[in-house]
């Protein structure tokens, strides 16, 4: 049963990201692979249901309790007027309820992390994570960029380059 439930867990994680791709204008295909993927949860799901229903047939039913009788009916005592707790002035501004990423690697998408690795780093992934340690690192937005473009030496002309930038820009901000 235990794996079961990891597997359907992880069916979930990936339809999210599968749907995160495909609502960014991802790969037609993987509307294919996210309906092939939901599929699989709903069979892990009756497989789920089946294990439940057999294992009811073998359990005890628990006794059911009557609740306390009431000793004083309820119009001699007067209930207690709860007080809400105190709750943060909430924003209507979406961007402003947002936290700052802590960490440079948490400011980068899963997707632009695969098409950063693919286009800047030549699909080192290993060698993306340090030169994205290093970079967090900085002290400022001009130590980050020139440690940027004297390790990765990014071509000019690529978007990869100018969407990178543009996440320093609003990371160091």
């Amino acid at each position: 049963m235990e794996t079961l439930l990891t597997d359907i867990e992880l069916d979930i994680q990936e339809l999210k990201c599968l749907m995160q791709t495909i609502s960014a204008g991802g790969n037609p295909a993987l509307r294919t692979v996210a309906k092939r993927n939901i599929r699989q949860m709903q069979e892990r799901l009756n497989a789920l249901t089946e294990w439940l229903e057999d294992t009811s047939d073998a359990l005890p039913t628990p006794p059911v309790q009557q609740p306390a009788p009431i000793e004083k009916p309820l119009a001699e005592t007067p209930a207690p007027t709860p007080t809400p707790p105190a709750q943060p002035q909430q924003t209507s501004i979406l961007g402003e309820r947002i936290k700052p990423a802590t960490d440079l690697r948490h400011a980068i998408s899963l997707n632009d992390a695969f098409r950063f690795t693919r286009e800047l780093f030549k699909g080192d992934a290993q060698r993306m994570n340090e030169v994205v340690a290093q970079i967090g690192a900085a002290a400022s937005l001009d130590e980050a960029l020139q440690t940027f473009i004297a390790v990765v030496q990014p071509d000019e002309e690529n978007e990869a380059t100018t969407d990178f930038i543009e996440l320093l820009k609003k990371y160091f901000s």
